[in-house]
């Protein structure tokens, strides 16, 4: 009876410490307010954001981490709170209502029509860790500026941004990849604002 007494206790502690795990964080990328730009000039048109398309891997919120040696993992115990393609869409979203670059912005969700479109690809949105000790945030991303009237593109960038992390943990992941964003958003108006003035684009 002692024994099987000592083996129920056993089985009920092993039991009992199988189901105690770490909270799980959760993150997000916080729109950013910043200043409006000399860059900048009301467009008298609207703007569409498309919904950014993303490569398999990052349409969930998982939280992924890159080695150098090109492995890509998840973090077990930290999460995004929403897909990065959308935390990507809002931060730019609100940086262009900041900047008051158009004359309407348009969300992906609402069928109106527009005068201009802008469509994206994510390649990639992760926290890079290299070979000496150091890490940053990553994000390859690719912007088209379509003519919904004739369905041409008026032009398209590719934007590599990297913003160091000041840690080696989720949590420096997640402020290098919110600088990225923030940067990410300003390179993208200021590129838009400079292919409108150059193709002469008018309503």
């Amino acid at each position: 009876m002692k024994q099987i007494a000592l083996l129920i206790t056993i089985i009920l502690l092993f039991t009992g410490c199988s189901v105690i795990r770490p909270a799980t964080y959760e993150y997000t990328i916080l729109p950013s307010y910043t200043p409006i730009s000399e860059l900048t000039n009301n467009i008298k048109g609207t703007l569409k954001l498309s919904s950014t398309r993303s490569i398999a891997s990052l349409a969930s919120t998982q939280f992924y981490y890159l080695k150098e040696t090109s492995s890509i993992d998840a973090y077990l115990y930290s999460r995004w709170a929403d897909t990065p393609s959308s935390m990507i869409d809002r931060a730019l979203y609100s940086s262009l209502q900041n900047q008051h670059l158009f004359g309407t912005l348009i969300p992906s969700t609402s069928s109106a029509t527009a005068d201009l479109t802008l469509e994206s690809d994510l390649n990639a949105f992760y926290h890079c860790f290299h070979n000496d000790s150091s890490s940053e945030g990553l994000i390859d991303i690719t912007y088209r500026l379509i003519d919904p009237k004739t369905k041409t593109t008026i032009a398209s960038k590719r934007f590599i941004i990297t913003e160091p992390s000041p840690s080696e943990d989720a949590k420096g992941g997640v402020t290098a990849l919110n600088n990225a964003t923030h940067n990410l958003s300003l390179q993208c108006i200021s590129w838009l604002t400079l292919t409108l003035k150059e193709s002469k684009w008018t309503k």
